[in-house]
């Protein structure tokens, strides 16, 4: 069990700030922005990324593994979200 006392440093204030600000505030007033300019089904199909992102930046932060597995889940995953994100073609004639 731990106490409840926070330790204020520079590293945990620039921290939690970076979650408030950007990572809160900033994300959902970005996710407002685009709500707003497009359809939402668009909008919410750029959750799909999360999952791929967060895979990308461990691999190349932490090293950790990026299996073929997952790599080809990625692959689909973000052919699915371009098919859904890519305004369809005007078909002359």
């Amino acid at each position: 069990f731990e106490t409840r006392q926070v330790e204020w440093s520079s590293t945990f204030v620039l921290t939690l700030a970076w979650l408030v600000l950007i990572l809160s505030i900033a994300a959902i007033l970005l996710l407002m922005a685009l709500i707003k300019k497009g359809e939402a089904s668009r909008v919410a199909s750029l959750f799909y990324l999360v999952p791929p992102v967060t895979a990308l930046q461990a691999w190349w932060l932490f090293d950790e593994r990026l299996p073929l597995l997952g790599l080809a889940g990625m692959v689909v995953a973000i052919i699915g979200v371009v098919m859904v994100v890519r305004k369809p073609a005007n078909k002359a004639g």
